[in-house]
């Protein structure tokens, strides 16, 4: 009986080996590659004898290359079931003070110091990373005394996410105005399908320094100041975010009412700082639109001055827009308010 190998990875590729054809032929179940003009010489590490072309990718197999003469049979194997994935990165969190999370984004108020104490990697393909090649985080935005830290990684397939502690950690620099800051990471992994010379591996994540939106309850029924709002004895807080974007023309944020927005002694109270106008303010109960509150607010701008509000060392000035009745927004309810710039 002639001598055969059959190499399957289940539903997907089949590689099959004749010698006494001395015939390589490659089937996958979607695309099918057939190669019978060369011949394999020797025993089980064959070389071919002359130039394959390759006419459909099938993993490291890319269609329109070829394998010149003289490549093993092994290599073609690998190719075909065990190709090489360059890695990549995913994403990256933080765990810091004084900030808010957005996707890979961070957050961090204006005027306010934020520290980051570590920072978590996600990659494609980890195993893949070059374990000799340092990583790299450097903040690519600050002029002076740019932060910059240089990690060895022993292993890069250790854990994904790969928690990451900065030591020294990063202070991000106070800005009292929005910015967005870029916060660079760089690794790498080898070249020429992980046997070569060792290859960049970068990815720049976003800082965004942006003013708070607030929406709070309050007894208050007129402005004198945002301080003298925010320190009232009755005032609560609904929401405290920084998601709000100067930089885009029109977003909506979502806003959970509670107890104190249905209470018959409390006013709501949205405050944006005074880039931006609100827009529609529409009510939705269990993901059902049920009202357009948007005629329901007055707007408060202290004669076009607007109010001033010292957080830290940024003084940005205010918007406030009460509604029009107190207990106006039911616990069950969700508001989705459009902020306009």
């Amino acid at each position: 009986m002639p001598a055969q190998v059959i190499i399957t990875e289940p539903a997907r590729n089949i590689v099959q080996v004749t010698t006494t054809s001395n015939t390589v032929a490659v089937t996958e179940n979607i695309n099918t590659v057939t190669v019978s003009s060369s011949t394999v010489t020797g025993g089980g590490s064959g070389v071919t004898t002359g130039v394959i072309d390759i006419t459909n990718t099938i993993g490291d197999a890319i269609a329109g290359e070829q394998y010149p003469q003289g490549t093993t049979l092994e290599t073609i194997i690998k190719d075909i079931v065990a190709p090489f994935f360059e890695p990549a990165f995913v994403s990256i969190s933080y765990n810091a003070t004084n900030a808010q999370a957005s996707g890979n984004d961070l957050l961090v108020e204006c005027g306010v110091s934020t520290t980051v104490s570590s920072v978590s990697l996600v990659w494609s393909n980890p195993e893949n990373l070059d374990n000799n090649t340092n990583l790299v985080l450097s903040d690519q935005t600050a002029v002076n005394s740019p932060f910059t830290q240089t990690l060895n990684i022993a292993n890069y397939n250790s854990a994904n996410p790969l928690p990451v502690s900065l030591n020294p950690t990063y202070t991000v620099p106070i800005s009292t105005t929005p910015v967005t800051r870029v916060f660079r990471a760089t690794t790498g992994f080898l070249g020429n399908d992980g046997t070569g010379s060792a290859q960049t591996l970068q990815k720049d994540f976003n800082i965004f320094h942006r003013h708070k939106f607030l929406v709070v309850a309050a007894s208050l029924n007129t402005l004198t100041s945002i301080s003298q709002l925010l320190g009232h004895s009755d005032t609560t807080t609904v929401l405290s975010s920084l998601a709000v974007d100067p930089t885009s023309a029109s977003q909506s944020i979502s806003v959970n009412a509670t107890a104190d927005t249905s209470n018959t002694a409390r006013f709501t109270w949205i405050l944006v700082a005074n880039s931006g106008t609100l827009g529609e303010v529409a009510a939705e109960v269990n993901g059902k639109g049920v009202a357009d509150y948007t005629e329901s607010f007055v707007e408060f701008n202290n004669g076009g001055s607007f109010y001033t509000h010292s957080v830290g060392s940024a003084s940005p000035s205010y918007r406030a827009y009460r509604s029009i009745q107190p207990g106006a927004f039911d616990s069950d309810v969700t508001l989705n308010i459009e902020i306009k710039h």
